[in-house]
């Protein structure tokens, strides 16, 4: 086969972003880098909110080997080959790990009366497993029960809550592309019809998890997920 028969691409990135603050510091107001100490910058040093351990992404292409001058029926007669030959099929996948969060103490202000605190382990427990599983209720679910917001307390007045504190779902999408090439008499040109579906598998990929110890009804529980498969079609003259 010659090398436009088919290609593949494969990356793998390993990194931990660490800073004081993820938000930009030009902001306006709230919108602003808003620290818990502004006396003591490095005690919100922690994991980005953008920090991704993990990001895998793969790209594909290949080019059938059935029509006129390929491997597979290389003389099927002219009209056969319109219908036959020059199928192209395409892919990208994308993996992340989940991103780092806080954890909410909402509507107390015991260090930063601009910023609500935020939670910390309590003494003595055992801070529980985050990522993406079904609770007690059968909801999508940061942890596996309601009960896991007990691990925690409220940060101490004058201290700092903990960023980090625990980890979101991750996210996997899988892009599918199928083309159809139609040679024309001119020589240099072709006709390609393209069918095209973005999250072609449907793989759900939930994120705003509430995770604030004011709400432990629902401690844990995503509130939304990434758009569901969108497809989409096209037809193209090149030259």
């Amino acid at each position: 086969k010659t090398v436009a028969d088919y290609s593949f691409d494969f990356n793998y990135t390993l990194s931990h972003s660490i800073d004081n603050s993820s938000a930009a510091e030009s902001g306006a107001g709230t919108s602003g880098a808003i620290i818990q100490d502004s006396f003591d910058f490095g005690a919100f040093r922690g994991s980005s909110d953008f920090d991704i351990r993990h990001n895998i992404s793969t790209a594909g292409l290949v080019n059938l080997p059935i029509g006129r001058g390929k491997a597979l029926f290389a003389t099927m007669p002219v009209w056969a080959d319109y219908v036959a030959g020059g199928w192209q099929v395409s892919t990208i996948m994308r993996y992340r790990s989940g991103l780092p969060t806080t954890i909410s103490n909402a509507g107390v202000y015991p260090t930063n009366y601009l910023s609500s605190a935020l939670a910390i382990m309590k003494p003595g427990a055992t801070n529980p497993v985050g990522g993406q599983t079904f609770n007690q209720n059968g909801n999508p679910s940061v942890y596996s029960s309601t009960t896991a917001a007990s691990a925690f307390i409220g940060q101490y007045p004058g201290l700092t809550g903990t960023r980090a504190i625990t980890r979101l779902a991750g996210s996997l999408n899988f892009d599918l592309a199928v083309a159809k090439f139609f040679p024309m008499p001119w020589e240099g040109h072709r006709f390609q019809f393209r069918a095209e579906a973005f999250n072609a598998f449907n793989n759900v990929n939930f994120f705003d998890a509430s995770l604030r110890l004011d709400r432990p009804a629902t401690f844990g529980e995503y509130q939304r997920a990434q758009p569901a498969r969108v497809m989409q079609f096209a037809l193209r003259y090149e030259f």
